[in-house]
């Protein structure tokens, strides 16, 4: 079929509508049409390089439109031969596909390659198909219709936009408000020296200075340890002097050490801290160690002088209690109330229910006898329970050494037997070399089935205390009355001592039946009945 622009009637449509009729004394060529160029290589035409006639009349001030001349024109880069011209006063044709609205060139696409455009004059990036002139007069135009009013490509915003109106359409708007430059994208050509400043807020200007104490503040903190630790180990706190009162009593158990002991001194307040009782002891050159006991320390002492004192037995606190020979159960435990300050009720309580006391077996559960005579250290902490334990491991101590049951047999006793009879030598001698004739006056009494007839077993069993017995004693009945009853009393009646319990293992030669007691000096033995008996 026919082009477009041949179309007879001039009802033909063009893309996107048809094409504008002409204006008034515009002069269009002739018969009303466009003026064309001849063929593909017309270089930069009309459409390209010349602006469009209504972008002139946009301008304010600009010169008067330019009309595109008739007849042959010699085209800039496009050759020498004549392009012609058109006229006419029919109906506007159809603009052909590729041609410009309001230009009379074909249109080429963005990024077309046109091999007859000059290589010079055009920049190596950004500038594609334009010149460098072309483009800074096509910018400059501030009449192309291909902005909105109230644009300044220039300047981003017209006057009245500037002055706070947009699109002067009396609408008011914040100038810093830059969101509709955004929208419009044509944020990229606005200037931005004719707007303030936006203040920082506070937070951000103080952004700096807290990062810098967010680093700072772990240096600081791990420093201030690693002094801490360097100042505990080699400079612990230290007080001075002897200290002062009241006294406080630290007991040093088996095993202690400087490292255990210093943790309790100082959470009694005796030292400062436990380094310094450490150092104390680390650079003390005493040869005496620490020994088990308790000791009288002051507050507040110097670490040196606290190490010092429980090293010296002068500040050793201990209680020492003397249990003599002979002495009756019920005798020993009201001394030992009176010195250590523990209720008698306490010890007798004890002596009552002997069962936690380990008494051997032979002892058929009674505390008489049993309990070792010898000088006790009472510690401060001890119970009347753990006092009297203590004398009965001792009687056991004693036990062993002599091997008291392999002795007892080579004098034909039992163990039990032994203590009875050195019970009644302890409690009738008046010196340590009587008990071997009293052991012998037993053995012969008992050997000529005579009585015993001891005034001190009757007195046991009376509970009594007395040189001489009366007959009223005598004739009183019980299972201690020995001058009623033949062979040992059931129990023994003291708590004998090392030497009365060698004197029954080992007696004395001699026919002696009787014998008489002088207090402080050596008793009287007789194979007959003596004055006074």
């Amino acid at each position: 079929g026919q082009p477009p622009w041949n179309d007879p009637a001039g009802q033909q449509g063009r893309r996107g509508g048809g094409a504008p009729a002409p204006r008034p004394g515009q002069g269009s060529t002739p018969g009303g049409g466009y003026e064309q160029s001849p063929g593909p290589a017309q270089g930069r035409g009309q459409g390209y390089g010349q602006r469009d006639a209504r972008s002139q009349n946009q301008r304010p001030g600009g010169n008067p439109p330019q009309y595109p001349r008739t007849g042959p024109e010699q085209v800039p880069g496009s050759g020498t031969g004549p392009r012609p011209a058109q006229r006419g006063t029919g109906p506007a044709r159809q603009v052909p596909r590729g041609y410009e609205r309001g230009g009379t060139g074909p249109r080429r696409m963005a990024g077309e390659y046109q091999g007859d455009y000059p290589a010079e004059g055009y920049s190596a990036r950004g500038e594609g198909r334009f010149g460098r002139e072309e483009r800074e007069s096509w910018d400059s135009d501030a009449g192309d219709g291909t902005f909105l009013p109230g644009f300044d490509r220039r300047r981003g915003l017209s006057g009245a936009s500037r002055d706070g109106y947009r699109g002067g359409r009396g609408e008011r708007r914040d100038p810093r408000d830059r969101r509709d430059w955004n929208d419009r994208g044509d944020s990229d050509d606005y200037d931005d020296t004719d707007w303030p400043k936006r203040k920082r807020s506070p937070i951000r200007r103080l952004a700096p200075w807290i990062a810098l104490l967010v680093i700072l503040t772990p240096l600081v903190i791990g420093g201030l340890y690693v002094y801490h630790l360097y100042e505990n180990k080699y400079h612990p706190a230290d007080y001075s002097g002897p200290g002062t009162g009241p006294a406080v009593v630290v007991e040093v158990n088996s095993g202690d050490t400087a490292f255990t002991l210093g943790p309790r001194l100082q959470q009694l307040g005796v030292v400062a801290s436990a380094r310094a009782f450490e150092l104390a002891a680390e650079r003390s050159t005493s040869t005496v160690g620490l020994e088990v006991g308790f000791y009288r320390l002051n507050h507040h002492m110097q670490a040196s002088l606290a190490y010092a004192a429980l090293l010296n037995p002068k500040d050793r606190v201990q209680l020492t209690v003397l249990i003599p020979e002979g002495k009756r159960a019920s005798q020993v435990i009201v001394l030992l109330a009176k010195a250590t300050g523990i209720p008698l009720a306490k010890f007798q309580q004890v002596i009552d229910h002997p069962a936690q006391l380990g008494l051997p077996s032979y002892a058929k559960g009674k505390v008489e006898g049993y309990l070792f005579p010898a000088t006790y250290t009472i510690q401060p902490n001890e119970t009347a329970l753990q006092i009297l334990q203590a004398m009965v491991q001792r009687y056991d101590v004693e036990a062993q050494q002599i091997s008291l049951p392999a002795a007892a047999a080579k004098v034909h006793l039992t163990p039990e037997q032994v203590i009875i009879e050195a019970s009644m030598v302890q409690a009738e001698g008046g010196v340590i070399s009587d008990y071997p004739k009293i052991a012998r006056v037993i053995i012969n009494r008992l050997n000529d089935g005579m009585k015993l007839q001891f005034d001190s077993v009757l007195l046991y069993g009376l509970n009594a205390y007395a040189v001489n017995v009366t007959d009223a004693q005598i004739a009183t009945p019980g299972p201690y009355n020995d001058f009623q009853h033949y062979g040992l009393p059931p129990t023994p009646i003291c708590n004998p001592g090392n030497a009365a319990i060698q004197g029954i293992l080992h007696p004395a030669a001699g026919d002696w039946l009787y014998f008489l007691t002088v207090t402080g000096k050596a008793s009287e033995f007789s194979a007959t009945p003596l004055q006074g008996q």
